[in-house]
């Protein structure tokens, strides 16, 4: 650390050791465990109640780890749930080559089978044929589905172990309507060759924001207060992570921020310190400059949640070499159009930079894949990096035990 900034840390546990063997967590053998020992067993984010506002709303995520096709669905009776999109009769997808829409029932296009929205099995075509049916047993499949703050999670394990609050930690409470009320500016999507650890790593450390993103938003961050940009706090919970990054107080407004700043709030790359108007879990050690704050929601979103938005990166698995990301913006609603402005400059602006973090992530999993660099070495400011392969290690450990125990 420097004479200057103090990085305030919260620890659930001891520090996580900070050589970690990278190569190994890419490898193939070690991703068919993650696959059956994370992903199976987390929390995911796939997607908002703001996407399906009203009775009979449902959108379609196909993923690849595990693999499944769902249904997200406002049910008529005001609930959001979760099924598998996929036919009680014979296994056809019930939803076909689309992403979203709006139904008050399912029908299958093979034979005609009908559920509500709601999941109950509602008709089966010529069903005499069928001799004595127990219609209330073939509701469609249903996942593991909870709300928070307007965000839908799933789970694919059938009981899990935590539910959805208790599995977020700390992170559950503070937010107040933070998020419920920003809307999505904007939706992309990446596909890259890499491991989707390598994706996380990138994206929970500032270590390298004076390097990648120098001709973006070279001077965002530190100051000449803080010139290593050291992080004002960082919060390592059970499995979760969260920090604060600085702010630059002395960051020069290039032209275009000139103008649409002038009027509108400032975003990315600039900053705005008024930190009396952020709920209490927003930059949670009340850092006088602070920029945004970081969370990763293990095992694979990062959340960066600024002044007046917010960035989300869901990192979807396709295989231990293979990465699919789901970059979202939000922000709140404009009151006029100058503060539109601003939104578009933060939009096009924050894409660059997400980009930047992108570029390298192919070139490190080819070298890494070569198996010659046993370890890496990190620093305090990469801590969330250490913590993140702890809690999966961990989590493997127990799934493990837990298929002995069942042997």
């Amino acid at each position: 650390m420097n004479s200057t900034i103090q990085t305030q840390i919260q620890h659930h546990a001891a520090p996580p050791n900070l050589v970690v063997p990278l190569s190994r967590y890419i490898s193939a053998e070690e991703f068919e465990l993650e696959r059956r020992h994370i992903f199976a067993k987390s929390w995911l984010l796939l997607g908002h109640r703001a996407e399906i506002p009203n009775a009979g709303d449902y959108i379609v995520r196909e993923l690849s780890v595990p693999k499944a096709s769902l249904l997200i669905v406002h049910g008529r009776d005001g609930v959001i749930r979760a099924f598998h999109n996929i036919c009680r009769h014979r296994g056809n997808a019930l939803v076909r080559g689309s992403t979203a829409g709006c139904a008050s029932r399912f029908t299958c296009s093979f034979h005609g089978w009908t559920w509500w929205n709601s999941g109950e099995l509602l008709a089966i075509t010529d069903e005499t044929q069928f001799g004595s049916v127990d219609k209330k047993a073939l509701g469609l499949l249903p996942v593991r589905c909870e709300v928070w703050n307007g965000q839908i999670f799933v789970n694919f394990d059938p009981h899990p172990a935590q539910g959805l609050a208790q599995w977020l930690e700390q992170l559950n409470v503070g937010y107040d309507d933070y998020f419920e009320k920003q809307q999505k500016l904007s939706s992309h999507r990446f596909v890259f060759d890499a491991n989707w650890h390598l994706a996380v790593n990138a994206f929970t450390e500032g270590y390298h924001t004076a390097y990648i993103h120098r001709n973006t938003a070279g001077d965002y961050q530190g100051g000449k207060s803080n010139p290593q940009r050291h992080r004002p706090f960082m919060q390592f919970m059970k499995r979760h992570t969260r920090y604060s990054a600085p702010a630059n107080p002395d960051h020069v407004l290039v032209p275009a921020e000139q103008i649409a700043y002038r009027y509108g709030h400032k975003m990315l790359p600039a900053a705005c310190f008024e930190n009396h108007t952020l709920p209490p879990a927003v930059n949670p050690a009340r850092a006088e400059h602070w920029l945004f704050d970081v969370i990763e929601l293990f095992p694979n979103t990062v959340m960066l949640c600024g002044q007046h938005y917010r960035i989300e990166l869901s990192f979807f698995p396709q295989s231990h070499e293979r990465t699919v990301l789901i970059h979202e913006t939000f922000a709140y609603k404009p009151e006029n159009l100058a503060q539109r402005v601003a939104q578009e400059l933060f939009r096009t602006r924050e894409r660059e930079v997400v980009r930047e973090d992108l570029n390298l992530l192919e070139a490190q999993q080819h070298a890494l894949s070569s198996g010659r660099l046993e370890n890496v070495y990190l620093s305090r400011q990469e801590m969330a990096l250490a913590h993140h392969f702890r809690v999966r290690d961990e989590m493997i450990e127990v799934g493990r035990a837990a298929e002995v125990g069942h042997v």
